[in-house]
């Protein structure tokens, strides 16, 4: 008998109990397709299968041997192709089955005779198994292991444990190869796995032949298939793991460890696919395949862990997982307030791959809210380049870069849609403030259908101012003529005027003090030969500017140039903030004080000789507004200020008002701007009396207090009209004090040669009574070149008077339609004390 026949019946035992275990094997040794929802997996690598069993069963002639090994290879296999040689060997195989099954058909009498005659044929091969010599040469005895392998499966399991040891000795004692075969499948049958082994172990130790080594190596993987599946069923994730570990280990190289891994994933596939997730995560952790960890993760809606599982590998396709992971949890911080988790997230998926255009937006979105203005810049910039034309991206930046002006003037270069946004939102704010040359640098059409701002102009105009007083003293009129030219250079506004002005005061009459004398009655009995006013030229010139939120103001002049006390440069600079609801402004100022003329230019003395007076006034002025509510609000003012003269003894000033006012021009007209009433009080005070006019004194207003209680008022027509008016009122119940202080305070004895004595003071003076002032302006555009301007003013208090009033033609080249508040002759910040 040749080593195929004895071997037969080996595998013939070996594959029925291999299709006893093919429920479990199945599992177990086949790879489960599956579908990834949405992740856009690869298929898996199959590698071909080892085709050795079933070219022997072809070989023998075993045809449904064969048919089953077959089917379990496409199976395991799917996309396996059999090779022509093979596939026409097994289609020979069947279509000779399929004659012998013909021929031997005769009837049912007849089956039942071929299957006796099958079996007996069976017994016979089973007979040839443990038998050296060729069965027709050979008497011999059978021995226990022939009998043994007559036996059909069902006999031998039921032989007794004792019978079975005998025949395991047996087989020891005979030491070949196919007696350890022989009885390592029995055993398997029998469920004693650990001594199956033992024979299989032996069987690879003694047998050369590949064919028997392949059977005995099955068998061992058939015992390694019961234990692993037994501790799967019984979810003993510590057992697979110890024999995982046990594999990996062993000297064959991690051949058990590949089967087991083998059987571990694909019941992990199986529980997948049957929804059991958490049984199929721990499965695929033990067989570290990630694909399977990362699916049950996410099947089970824990995100995090998947994703973190994902960051962690450093393949391809776990890093497209990775970023669509970091991606999801961006807009779950975002969505939940995190505002700085998500700006971090996005910014470690930035690192892995170019966020996306919805993915940079949200970035931007989030570190706007986050208050990081920077990392929002830099997104919505990156979201522009893709979409130029989003607007509201767009506002957005201007909003964040609003203090950034070299940023934002960078975006409006770069974006055609940052710049129109950026003058949308500054023409927003700008025109309510009355920040009109901003406005029109902006391209607000309001502005620049109104007027032309940016062209040359010229203005000629005449102002009158009178004040109530003694003659030669307090009594004081001035009247002015000038001529000016302006324009616009890179948004900065500049003017420059030529005045001549006419002084006034008249004589001074007898009794009165000037000097160092007492007209009429002194030491020297002298009547005036003082001047009693002047004509004089003087040079002035300012410059504004404009910016978002900000406005900024400097003047300068100089005259009169031959005055009686030689003139000095004065001026101011001011600054206005303009906030949400807060508007603050502030001035440094050093002007004449215009009250009389000594104090304005000075004058001389009754001998019309050494020039005295002209009172500088250097100090700062602040302003602060509130909004409290719509149409309220609320206002505070000071001024600070120190002033010294030629021959003036120097003198120091405090001045404060609060106001608050509600706009009533929507109740009364929809022709107005706006319409403010409300109380006010105001205090200011000085700390000497140097209302004199003699030595030492300047001429000057300045009482010890001055306190006003009352009322006012202030209307301003609508903006952009050909015509504009502005009408401001107040009353007020008024109260001051002038202290006697000394007429001569730079001298500490009489003059023996004047009138000069320290001990003479000014009268003492307590007044309550009313006070008060009437002003209005007003514009009209006569062309589309031409402007007319012109306002008036009467001002009254206790014994004393005022009266202003001016007019001015304006040419400027340009177009025109309007008139602005801003342009009406005391808006000039030089005349209302801040650049509003």
């Amino acid at each position: 008998m040749t080593i195929n026949s004895r071997l037969f019946l080996f595998f013939l035992l070996k594959l029925v109990m291999l299709a006893a275990l093919a429920p479990h094997m199945a599992h177990g040794q086949s790879k489960t397709t599956y579908e990834e929802r949405k992740l856009g997996f690869d298929a898996f690598d199959e590698s071909q299968p080892d085709v050795t069993g079933l070219w022997f069963h072809i070989e023998q002639g075993q045809k449904s041997l064969a048919n089953d090994e077959y089917g379990r290879l496409r199976y395991q296999y799917p996309s396996w192709q059999p090779s022509k040689p093979l596939q026409n060997a097994l289609d020979r195989l069947n279509n000779l089955s399929r004659a012998k099954q013909g021929a031997s058909q005769q009837g049912a009498g007849q089956q039942g005779a071929s299957r006796q005659k099958s079996d007996r044929q069976t017994a016979s091969s089973e007979k040839e198994l443990v038998s050296n010599e060729p069965s027709s040469e050979s008497n011999a005895p059978k021995s226990p292991l022939a009998i043994f392998a007559e036996k059909t499966p069902q006999a031998r399991r039921q032989i007794s444990n004792t019978e079975f040891n005998k025949l395991v000795a047996l087989a020891e004692k005979e030491n070949q190869p196919n007696f350890y075969l022989l009885m390592g499948w029995a055993a398997i049958d029998r469920g004693q796995l650990n001594l199956a082994r033992t024979q299989f172990d032996s069987t690879l130790v003694l047998s050369p032949n590949e064919v028997q080594r392949r059977s005995a190596q099955q068998g061992l993987e058939t015992i390694t298939t019961f234990i692993v599946n037994s501790a799967i069923q019984q979810r003993d994730i510590e057992q697979l793991a110890r024999l995982l570990a046990s594999g990996k280990s062993n000297k064959d190289g991690g051949a058990d460890a590949s089967l087991i891994t083998s059987l571990v994933e694909g019941s992990a596939w199986r529980k997948y696919n049957e929804d059991a997730y958490s049984e199929a995560y721990e499965l695929f952790v033990l067989s570290q395949n990630a694909d399977g960890q990362y699916l049950s993760l996410s099947a089970q809606q824990k995100h995090a862990m998947a994703r973190e599982l994902a960051c962690s590998i450093d393949t391809e396709r776990f890093l497209r997982r990775c970023a669509d992971g970091l991606a999801q949890q961006q807009l779950y911080f975002y969505e939940n307030g995190d505002y700085k988790s998500s700006i971090k997230t996005a910014q470690q998926l930035g690192d892995i791959r170019a966020l996306t255009l919805d993915e940079l937006t949200l970035l931007g979105w989030a570190a706007a809210k986050y208050g990081d203005g920077e990392t929002a810049t830099l997104a919505f910039e990156k979201v522009l380049k893709q979409n130029p034309d989003d607007d509201v991206i767009a506002g957005e930046l201007v909003r964040l870069n609003s203090n950034n002006r070299l940023k934002l003037n960078q975006l409006a270069s770069a974006f055609p849609v940052v710049n129109t946004r950026r003058q949308a939102q500054v023409n927003s704010s700008a025109w309510p403030r009355k920040q009109f040359l901003l406005s029109y640098i902006n391209a607000d059409t309001r502005s620049t259908t109104a007027q032309t701002k940016d062209a040359f102009s010229v203005v000629s105009g005449i102002t009158t101012r009178s004040r109530s007083g003694q003659s030669g003293l307090g009594n004081f009129d001035v009247l002015t003529s000038y001529i000016g030219i302006g324009d616009i250079y890179k948004g900065w506004q500049w003017r420059v005027f030529l005045d001549y002005k006419q002084f006034y005061s008249g004589a001074a009459q007898s009794g009165a003090w000037l000097g160092d004398d007492l007209l009429g009655d002194g030491v020297r009995s002298a009547v005036s030969n003082n001047i009693t006013g002047f004509e004089d030229k003087g040079l002035r010139a300012d410059i504004a500017y404009q910016d978002v939120g900000f406005n900024f103001y400097v003047n300068v002049e100089y005259g009169m140039f031959d005055q009686p006390v030689n003139a000095d440069i004065t001026g101011q600079i001011s600054a206005t903030w303009f906030l949400p609801k807060l508007t603050l402004a502030t001035t440094l100022f050093r002007y004449p004080k215009e009250d009389s003329m000594l104090s304005q230019t000075g004058s001389f003395n009754a001998r019309n000789e050494d020039a005295w007076g002209y009172v500088l006034e250097e100090g700062i002025r602040g302003l602060a507004a509130y909004e409290l509510a719509p149409r309220w609000s609320v206002a505070g003012t000071f001024q600070v200020s120190t002033m010294a003269g030629e021959t003036v003894d120097s003198n120091s000033a405090l001045s404060v008002r609060g106001d608050v006012s509600y706009d009533i021009a929507t109740d009364v007209s929809d022709m107005l701007d706006y319409w403010r009433v409300g109380p006010f009080a105001s205090y200011s005070g000085y700390k000497h009396n140097r209302s004199g006019f003699t030595y030492g004194n300047g001429g000057y207003f300045s009482p010890n207090y001055f306190i006003s209680l009352g009322l006012y008022s202030e209307l301003l027509s609508l903006e952009a009209l050909n015509w504009q008016l502005k009408l401001s009122n107040s009353i007020a119940l008024s109260r001051l004090e002038q202290t006697a202080d000394s007429r001569f305070p730079l001298i500490a004895s009489p003059d023996i040669e004047s009138d000069a004595d320290p001990s003479v003071a000014l009268p003492y003076s307590e007044t309550t009574g009313l006070s008060g002032n009437f002003l209005a302006e007003a514009q009209y555009r006569i062309g589309s070149d031409w402007i007319v301007a012109g306002y008036m003013s009467k001002a009254f208090a206790v014994e004393y008077q005022a009266f202003e009033a001016g007019i001015q033609l304006r040419w400027r080249g340009g177009e025109g339609r309007g008139v602005t508040s801003d342009e009406l002759l005391l808006s000039s910040p030089r005349l209302r004390g801040f650049a509003l």
